[in-house]
């Protein structure tokens, strides 16, 4: 392997992890600005309008979730729903037990109320299974998807449903409020930038996906999931961006879930979503060639590039330590890398016996224990081995 080819695996590959985690962010936040300026510049100078759709009627809507041995959340999650401020006649809630172990069927099957509509399933199937089972339960033209363990916010629904009234806009996702117990949700910078990411990837019209515990569809644009699909939520948008149909931010239809405070118990959680992002990328090729250029280029930044940032950083490492044999610079420069992983795993191997490090010491933790949860999910996914990845969070 030529010198040349390995300088430019040594120094592209941190480029490229570094563009993916902050210069995709700046750029997206200009390239914004940029759109609104001139959006703003049309609507003074053109009058243009540029309010957003009234709906003619509310529509009909299916809140669908699919629990599994979720008995210590589920009651509060039917009456959460049951209380939303959407007219009560418009709204019907599909809750499916997949084979639960604990009470899950018996309490969700313990609702009078003629809007919720029970299905306790014999055995495990997993959760896309259960989700196409409930979908085609219903005929309501919006459905709604969410999770057992979270919290709408009373006109979360309503607030949704709104973003269809332009009908170009086939999905509507919410927005997602963690909460810690303590306040040391080890998530919190990292969600509020994706939060950041995904209010300005939605103005550009290449939002990727949606919070799966709060997110919106039009019916007609729903496609059956394969059974072992694992990042549902992620599949249904991008379902409807490649129907080149407008999925779109609603920032004001929220919804609330704890989050653990130990880097520990999400890893699980971490390494089965990497497992999932892996297969959406292995199965799915037309998420780059079916939608509009602009969800492409936000696929590949925001995506694609951390999904494999810890191979682009192990390869640029391997080259320069191939080069440290040439050059003591390169030497230097693969000393300094190992330095700083070593760095990050010590100080994730702190934060796991619950040392309190201050807040960007434990975002370098909460960075290293993502990417290796990446790594560990790439090389399950190549080999078929999902052992060990699916254990139960407080997410």
């Amino acid at each position: 392997m030529g010198v040349t080819l390995l300088a430019c695996l040594a120094i592209g590959g941190p480029l490229a992890v570094v563009y993916s985690y902050a210069g995709y962010p700046l750029l997206l936040f200009l390239l914004a600005a940029v759109r609104q300026g001139w959006r703003d510049a049309a609507f003074v100078f053109g009058k243009q309008e540029r309010r957003r759709s009234a709906l003619a009627g509310l529509p009909g809507v299916a809140v669908v979730i699919s629990a599994f041995n979720e008995a210590r959340h589920i009651r509060a999650r039917i009456e959460n729903l049951l209380q939303l401020e959407y007219p009560a006649d418009l709204v019907r809630i599909y809750v499916g037990s997949d084979g639960s172990s604990d009470d899950t069927g018996a309490i969700i099957g313990s609702f009078a109320d003629p809007r919720v509509v029970a299905l306790d399933f014999a055995h495990n199937r997993g959760k896309a299974s259960v989700l196409n089972d409930l979908v085609a339960r219903g005929t309501e033209p919006i459905v709604v998807f969410s999770d057992a363990n979270t919290y709408f916010e009373k006109n979360a629904v309503l607030e949704l449903v709104a973003g269809f009234g332009d009908p170009e806009v086939g999905c509507v996702s919410g927005e997602l409020r963690l909460k810690a117990a303590d306040g040391a949700n080890q998530d919190s910078l990292y969600w509020r930038v994706e939060q950041f990411l995904k209010f300005f990837e939605a103005r550009l019209g290449a939002l990727l996906g949606a919070n799966g515990a709060i997110y919106a569809i039009r019916r007609e644009l729903w496609r059956p999931l394969r059974p072992d699909t694992i990042c549902d939520d992620f599949c249904v948008a991008m379902n409807v961006a490649a129907a080149r149909r407008r999925v779109i931010y609603a920032a004001r239809a929220w919804a609330e879930e704890d989050t653990p405070a130990s880097i520990g118990e999400e890893y699980g959680r971490r390494v089965r979503i990497g497992i999932g992002n892996f297969q959406a990328l292995w199965r799915h090729p037309e998420y780059f060639w079916r939608t509009r250029a602009a969800t492409r280029v936000a696929y590949l930044s925001h995506k694609v590039l951390r999904w494999i940032a810890p191979h682009l950083l192990l390869v640029a490492l391997a080259a320069s330590l191939l080069l440290a044999l040439h050059s003591r610079g390169w030497a230097l420069y693969g000393a300094l890398q190992l330095a700083a992983y070593a760095l990050a795993a010590s100080l994730w191997w702190a934060s796991e016996r619950q040392v309190r490090l201050p807040g960007l010491l434990r975002m370098v933790a909460f960075l290293f224990a993502l990417n290796w949860a990446f790594l560990v999910a790439s090389v399950r996914f190549v080999t078929g081995n999902y052992r060990g990845s699916w254990a139960r969070t407080r997410r």
